[in-house]
């Protein structure tokens, strides 16, 4: 098994990543709760667009109504959960991706 066979196996492996999957299926079944992140997940593109044009009225209101939609949310336990995994995963990957690049790095130089 090479390195990168080992890292998959085990980040397959990682009992948060098997936590966030068990999360992603029960959500993916609710379709309140699927609509609700889809549509927080299509106002937070407004968001960054919103403030890149420096539309700061429209960012605003993007803002107020992506709160909202958290507060709704924020209600469900096993979402609050996943999106906490969520957040722990994509730490974890970007120590990783880090790792990457610093040992390409090295070996390019």
């Amino acid at each position: 098994m090479n390195s990168l066979d080992k890292l998959i196996a085990d980040i397959k492996d990682d009992p948060k990543i098997k936590r966030l999957k068990e999360l992603e299926e029960y959500i993916d079944k609710d379709k309140d709760i699927t609509s609700l992140l889809n549509k927080k997940k299509h106002i937070s593109k407004e968001m960054v667009l919103a403030r890149k044009l420096n539309l700061l009225n429209t960012y605003d209101e993007y803002k107020k109504e992506y709160d909202q939609i958290d507060d709704k949310i924020g209600n469900s336990v096993f979402v609050e959960e996943y999106m906490d995994l969520l957040n722990d995963a994509h730490n974890d990957l970007e120590i990783m991706i880090d790792y990457l690049e610093k040992n390409i790095n090295k070996h390019l130089n």
